[in-house]
């Protein structure tokens, strides 16, 4: 048998052997329209990063993306607070970078690249995630400290249970 074949047939056997290392091209394409973030990221996720109890969870999906709003009561406040996250393509990492006019910081240890900016619109910190080949995800927060925790959380939580 040629070396060239024999090359071939073991880096076919390595590849179907080792699926998790597989390159991007190999994800499958994500319908928005059917993701449900809220299912994806349970409620009880969030509440426990922040520190609170969960008492509501309200879901959107468009065809290019799927958002969960979240609302946590705080221990010593009667005002609930709200975190959101969105779950987009990985091209919209780079995407929404182009568009973001207010000054934004890199965070690290989060993905394959992670930013954070406050909103000027809703005065809502917002911290992008990119998990390339797979997706970008957003965390919003009323504080970076917050944000920071919510993205934590939703990265450990997609890291190790992948959305399908």
């Amino acid at each position: 048998m040629p070396a060239s074949i024999v090359v071939l047939v073991v880096t076919a056997l390595f590849a179907a052997s080792h699926p998790a290392e597989r390159s991007a091209a190999a994800q499958p394409r994500r319908d928005y329209a059917k993701l449900d973030v809220c299912e994806a990221v349970p409620g009880e996720i969030i509440a426990h990063a922040v520190g609170g109890k969960l008492t509501a969870v309200r879901g959107t999906t468009d065809k290019s993306f799927s958002r969960c709003r979240y609302t946590v009561a705080m221990p010593g406040t009667d005002t609930p607070s709200g975190y959101v996250v969105w779950i987009s393509p990985p091209d919209d990492f780079e995407d929404l970078k182009q568009s973001i006019e207010e000054p934004r910081a890199t965070v690290t240890g989060l993905g394959d690249g992670a930013y954070i900016y406050r909103d000027k619109g809703d005065g809502r910190f917002k911290i992008y995630v990119l998990k390339k080949g797979d997706l970008t995800f957003e965390a919003t927060a009323d504080s970076p400290e917050s944000a920071r925790k919510v993205a934590d959380a939703v990265a450990a939580h997609l890291w190790k249970t992948p959305i399908r």
